[in-house]
C-alpha cells in the first residue's frame, strides 16, 4: 500500500515547485487579529475592574467572558493551515492541520452539493461532494490520522443524510452509525482501521448522498455553489481554470 505523504504540495521539496493556485479558508482568516484585539480588551477590562471599587457587575463578567472566548476563537484560528486547498493541472489537495489528502483530476468523476430530502423539502448540506472513479487511488495516500479525525469532523453530516433517510420510514442499517473495521475495496485490496472505517463512510456517503468525499464549507473563499462550479469547470479544463483562479486571487491580494 502507497504511504501517504505528510507535507502539502508546496512543501515538497523533492518535486517541482508548485505552481498552482492556493486558497485561504475564510473561516481561518485574521486570527492573529482576534487574538489580539481580545487579549488587549482583557487587559484593559481586568484593569478597569481592579481599580473600580465595588463588586464585580454582571455586564463585566459578560464582557470578560466574551474576551477570553474571542482568545480562544483567534488561537483556533491561528492554528489551521494558511491555505486549505492547493489546485493545479493534475490534482486537488486538502491541508488540515492533520495531515492532507489529494484527489487527481482524472480520478474525479463528479462534483456537486449534496442534499437531502426531509419534510417534503430539499436541503442541500454545507458541503462540496466529490464522487471517485477509483476510491483505492485516493485511499492508499490517505494517513489513518487524517482519516480519524475526518472521521469526527464530518460526521454530522452522514447523520443528518441518515435522519433524513429513516425519517421515510425505511430501514437504517446499524452499520451506518459505526464503521466496521475491516474493508475490502472493489479491487480487492484490504483495509483496516482507521482507513477501514473512512472506507466504510465513503460508501455510506456514497449510497445517501451519491458523493463520497466531501469537503465543508468552512475550508472554502466562496460559497458551496461557485466552489462546486469552480470544480466543474477544472474538470473540463485544469490548465485554463487554474490560471485564470490565479489571476482572480492575484487581484483580491488572496495569494
Amino acid at each position: 500500500m502507497t504511504s501517504a505523504n505528510s507535507s502539502p504540495p508546496e512543501q515538497n521539496h523533492h518535486s517541482e515547485p508548485f505552481r498552482g493556485a492556493k486558497i485561504r479558508a475564510h473561516g481561518a482568516r485574521f486570527g492573529t487579529q482576534t487574538l489580539l484585539i481580545s487579549g488587549v480588551s482583557l487587559v484593559v477590562l481586568v484593569t478597569f475592574i481592579q481599580l473600580r471599587p465595588g463588586e464585580i457587575w454582571l455586564a463585566e463578567i459578560f464582557l470578560l467572558s466574551a474576551a477570553l472566548v474571542g482568545m480562544l476563537v483567534g488561537y483556533l484560528k491561528l492554528r489551521e493551515p494558511f491555505f486549505s486547498l492547493f489546485l493545479d493541472n493534475h490534482k486537488l489537495s486538502y491541508n488540515h492541520k492533520y495531515g492532507w489528502w489529494q484527489l487527481n483530476a482524472k480520478n474525479l468523476e463528479r462534483v456537486g452539493v449534496p442534499n437531502i430530502h426531509q419534510f417534503e423539502q430539499t436541503i442541500d448540506l454545507n458541503v462540496v461532494g466529490l464522487r471517485l472513479r477509483d476510491e483505492d487511488e485516493f485511499l492508499q495516500r490517505l494517513s489513518p490520522r487524517l482519516a480519524g479525525r475526518l472521521l469526527v469532523e464530518q460526521r454530522h453530516y452522514l447523520m443528518q443524510a441518515i435522519k433524513a433517510y429513516c425519517h421515510d420510514g425505511k430501514e437504517c442499517p446499524p452499520h451506518w452509525l459505526v464503521e466496521d473495521t475491516e474493508y475490502t475495496s472493489k479491487n480487492g485490496y484490504k483495509y483496516t482501521g482507521l482507513l477501514a472505517m473512512f472506507a466504510n463512510r465513503m460508501n455510506n456517503l456514497n449510497f445517501l448522498t451519491g458523493y463520497d468525499i466531501l469537503i465543508p464549507a468552512s475550508v472554502l473563499d466562496r460559497d458551496i455553489w461557485e466552489f462546486s462550479y469552480l470544480l466543474h469547470r477544472w474538470q473540463q479544463d485544469p490548465e485554463h481554470t487554474v490560471r485564470k483562479l490565479n489571476e482572480e486571487l492575484s487581484s483580491q491580494g488572496g495569494k
